[in-house]
């Protein structure tokens, strides 16, 4: 690829991720953590992993924004939209 095809794409990528909530291990206190991209402290912590995602992906839905859930250690697991997608389906 091309230095300015990869600029663009890490621009895009970095537009995304900017308006985006993260299901996120909260290793401060323990549980998970949902945050918005950038912040500091969490929107809301749960218990459970799985607690979080739903919160996660409701308020995704109500902000038409971008859901990343994470792994354990930081990976992305899974990511989901629910607003402007970048790249809908075709079809």
């Amino acid at each position: 690829m091309g230095t300015k095809i990869i600029v663009l794409l890490l621009k895009l990528e970095k537009s995304i991720m900017a308006k985006s909530n993260h299901v996120v291990s909260n290793k401060s206190r323990g549980g998970w953590a949902v945050k918005k991209a950038g912040a500091e402290r969490a929107t809301r912590i749960f218990k459970t992993k799985e607690e979080a995602v739903k919160f996660g992906r409701e308020l995704s839905r109500n902000e038409k924004t971008e859901l990343f859930i994470h792994k354990n250690d930081g990976t992305i697991q899974n990511r989901n939209s629910y607003g402007n997608d970048p790249h809908p389906p075709k079809g």
